[in-house]
């Protein structure tokens, strides 16, 4: 089988499916506007097939224009790829380049902002959504949310499939400290992400609980107002700000954290939410639809209704003081885990809707 998928060379999820599919022996192919040359080297053994085209960032928020100057261009590479699979990751921008290019069966995968948020921008994200969709044959969501999103805007067949992890995740054992509290923070460093009221829920609570620390893995486009909020708080020897870092650290801090925050304003299935839930973490999180097909409120975790400082705080007290739940999450969230999100698992049922695609 040969697959063609289109989408951001420099994202982490993109990169787990080209290799989950070559690690089956099949050919990959690639097509991104973004700089990508760093995969060639690290697939540089197995059937991997780059082709950037220009070096266009998109942006989620809109003003891409600018890779409509390439449908000619891509055109060329498709028919010489001649791939028996097109899959495109992200709804309004590769999704709808791939639906002006090709007449042939293709596959859209959603993210998330790609149908929760861009739709309802304006009249032309609708189109460009609505337009994209129809034109597929099958759309992969990783939300029973999120397919209900889809399925208002298509009849194209959607099938719901989390985007899941390393069943060796759940056998990790933890390694938290007896004197410290460890929060720990993975997610984008944007608007949506609401990370400025995570440091002001924890300014309060570092002031009950002097032995914590919060942890910030990630950056973006809020990282200078989060800078400064954490100065003017005076938190800079209590919040350590790490940026992007490797898998290999990611799951050492997954590991000995306490608790794991997660308070977006619109989200799908967070990966990392999944992996903390591995971990036995006990989550506390924003009540989105997504989040609650995972978390249920003082059962596997802890649900904010609002997001506000106040009742993050409350339920960081909560976290630290409920024992029984902590158990509970060690316990109950591994096995949810094993259950619907093992990444071998999950992509297998991609892999066999793509077979039948070419059948």
């Amino acid at each position: 089988m040969k697959i063609c998928f289109f989408g951001d060379g420099g994202s982490v999820h993109l990169i787990r499916w080209i290799d989950y599919f070559l690690d089956k022996n099949y050919e990959i192919h690639l097509v991104t506007f973004r700089d990508s040359k760093n995969l060639k080297e690290g697939f540089k053994q197995k059937k991997f097939y780059l082709h950037q085209i220009g070096n266009i960032s998109i942006n989620p928020d809109g003003k891409n224009w600018m890779y409509m100057l390439h449908i000619i261009k891509l055109k060329k590479v498709l028919r010489k790829i001649k791939p028996d699979i097109i899959n495109a990751h992200y709804v309004t921008s590769y999704g709808f380049i791939v639906s002006l290019l090709t007449r042939k069966k293709f596959v859209i995968s959603a993210w998330g902002s790609d149908i929760l948020i861009a739709p309802k921008k304006n009249f032309i994200y609708k189109y460009i959504t609505k337009y994209a969709l129809k034109k597929c044959c099958l759309i992969t969501s990783d939300s029973e949310h999120m397919t209900n999103e889809i399925k208002k805007y298509t009849q194209s067949k959607v099938i719901t499939v989390p985007m899941g992890i390393d069943k060796l995740i759940c056998q990790m054992k933890g390694i938290k400290s007896s004197n410290e509290i460890i929060i720990l923070s993975l997610r984008t460093v944007d608007k949506n992400c609401n990370i400025d009221y995570i440091i002001k829920a924890f300014n309060k609570f570092n002031s009950k609980y002097t032995s914590s620390k919060l942890i910030i893995a990630n950056s973006g486009p809020e990282i200078y107002n989060i800078k400064k909020l954490i100065n003017d708080l005076r938190l800079d020897d209590k919040v350590e700000l790490l940026g992007f870092i490797s898998r290999s650290n990611l799951l050492e801090l997954l590991l000995k954290s306490n608790i794991y925050i997660s308070i977006p304003t619109s989200d799908s299935t967070s990966v990392t939410l999944l992996e903390s839930m591995a971990c036995g973490i006990l989550p506390i999180v924003s009540d989105l639809p997504a989040n609650r097909e995972w978390v249920i409120h003082n059962h596997n975790g802890l649900v904010i209704e609002n997001i506000h400082e106040d009742l993050l705080f409350e339920a960081l007290i909560k976290a630290v003081n409920d024992e029984n739940l902590q158990k509970r999450c060690n316990i109950e969230n591994r096995k949810i885990i094993l259950q619907r999100a093992i990444w071998e698992n999950n992509m297998n049922i991609i892999e066999n809707e793509y077979l039948k695609l070419i059948r």
